[in-house]
């Protein structure tokens, strides 16, 4: 009994041990603090690997499309609210999705080589079928 006892202990010990350095050699600090902060930039940065010029030109793209983005959004609700026909709506909506689209590529071309790409792979399956409910997240589960 006494060596299961140990047994037992020491594989616990073993298998909270491995965790433990795996977590630490897998873990990004500035990933968890920019999820932490909800800060978008700080995480597309650490997730992207951005230099500070990448970076601030993103930032530069991102606020002058959040004007847009804004109008797409205040047509739409306005359109919801008036029961406008659902062709109509839709169109908007379209309009909305393909706005998206193009921001997020001239985004992804001020990214590293191939980061641009797993950028795209993150974003777009986001707005494929956006419900124009809020803002696309990045949440596991869309």
């Amino acid at each position: 009994m006494k060596n299961w006892l140990i047994t037992l202990v020491v594989g616990l010990c073993t298998c909270v041990a491995a965790f433990c350095a795996f977590y630490a050699m897998n873990s990004e600090p500035a990933l968890h603090r920019a999820a932490l902060e909800k800060d978008a930039m700080a995480w597309l940065r650490a997730e992207f690997h951005l230099d500070e010029a990448q970076l601030v030109a993103i930032k530069k793209q991102h606020d002058s499309y959040g004007v847009v983005c804004g109008q797409h959004c205040v047509a739409i609700i306005a359109a919801k609210g008036r029961a406008a026909p659902a062709a109509e709506i839709a169109a908007l909506e379209k309009t909305c999705v393909e706005a998206m689209t193009g921001h997020f590529r001239q985004v992804a071309t001020l990214m590293p080589p191939g980061e641009g790409e797993r950028y795209l792979a993150t974003v777009l399956p986001r707005i494929k079928d956006h419900g124009h409910e809020g803002v696309p997240n990045l949440r596991a589960t869309p």
